[in-house]
């Protein structure tokens, strides 16, 4: 015959309030995380949706990070390239000046200005790296010291010449210039004050009080010269905008993409903080209820079912 005890009697109750207990736990804890469960486990078949759409997710905002390094490089260039298109105009406008005087005063500074401030402008660098070297970026576009060394060695050895424009990625499958290189830009600038260098350190001058013919003819050349040289550099800073314009692009692409996996992956991971807030309400009554009547049960025995 079986064995009647009346400890079987709470025990029932006892696994209510441990169903109870969990359903609790459970509950507040999507209440507070937000989301659906605390590890890929909890998710099932889902897990791994989730681990691609992390992946995509991290390589996504790699190339959004690319995409902000790349606007701030396009905007610094272009202040850069501004104040180049600006020494090479001043200095056109300055030798029309000198040849309509027919006065070589002040030539020799003119063109020590234009030099050094496109000099400075094409050796712009951020974090070490020099943004019109294009690939080999870690040296100095420009080498020479002064006007005098322009003046006195080759061009080509002078300026890091032949360089191509640095590739950036921006998007998968998508690689955009980092902008134009040095010798590009203004080697027509330097060629032509390196001429005129050339000629006030040599027999034909220097340039000071009354032009000689000489003088006027290689200045008047000279202005045709820095006349396509300001309009390459204005091309250059042209392009520099329009570069601008498709990483703006693809960064709006990228962060709708973003969104989109936020969406989605949100779809898969959050709760609906209601419904939790019903639930956590609903555990909690079960469990205050399994175990008050725990607490009855626990006080009674077979005798008092006897009596």
């Amino acid at each position: 015959m079986t064995r009647i005890s009346s400890a079987m009697i709470p025990m029932a109750s006892l696994g209510d309030i441990g169903r109870a207990q969990q359903e609790l736990v459970e509950a507040a804890r999507q209440s507070s995380a937000q989301t659906r469960a605390n590890d890929l486990k909890g998710y099932g078949r889902e897990a791994q949706t989730l681990v691609s759409a992390e992946r995509l997710v991290g390589r996504l905002k790699g190339f959004e990070a690319t995409a902000r390094e790349m606007t701030t490089r396009l905007q610094i260039q272009d202040v850069a390239l501004g104040r180049a298109a600006e020494a090479v105009n001043k200095l056109r406008q300055d030798l029309f000046q000198n040849l309509g005087l027919q006065s070589g005063e002040g030539v020799r500074a003119q063109l020590e200005e234009a030099f050094a401030v496109v000099k400075d402008a094409m050796n712009t660098n951020l974090g070490g790296r020099y943004l019109f070297g294009g690939v080999m970026n870690d040296r100095a576009p420009i080498t020479a010291g002064t006007l005098s060394d322009l003046a006195a060695n080759p061009l080509s050895n002078l300026m890091e010449e032949g360089a191509e424009p640095q590739q950036m990625r921006v998007e998968e499958g998508r690689n955009v210039a980092g902008g134009v290189v040095a010798d590009d830009v203004i080697s027509l600038a330097m060629a032509s004050i390196k001429r005129l260098a050339e000629m006030d350190e040599g027999p034909d001058g220097p340039f000071a009080g009354a032009l000689t013919d000489v003088q006027q003819a290689a200045i008047q050349s000279e202005l045709t010269a820095l006349n396509e040289a300001f309009n390459r550099v204005l091309s250059a800073q042209a392009e520099n905008g329009r570069l601008g314009q498709e990483v703006d692009s693809s960064s709006a692409r990228l962060t709708a993409r973003l969104n989109a996996l936020d969406e989605a992956v949100g779809g898969i991971v959050n709760v609906d903080l209601a419904e939790v807030a019903v639930r956590l309400n609903q555990a909690q009554f079960a469990y205050e209820a399994s175990s008050s009547v725990f607490n009855v049960l626990r006080g009674l025995s077979l005798l008092n079912v006897l009596d």
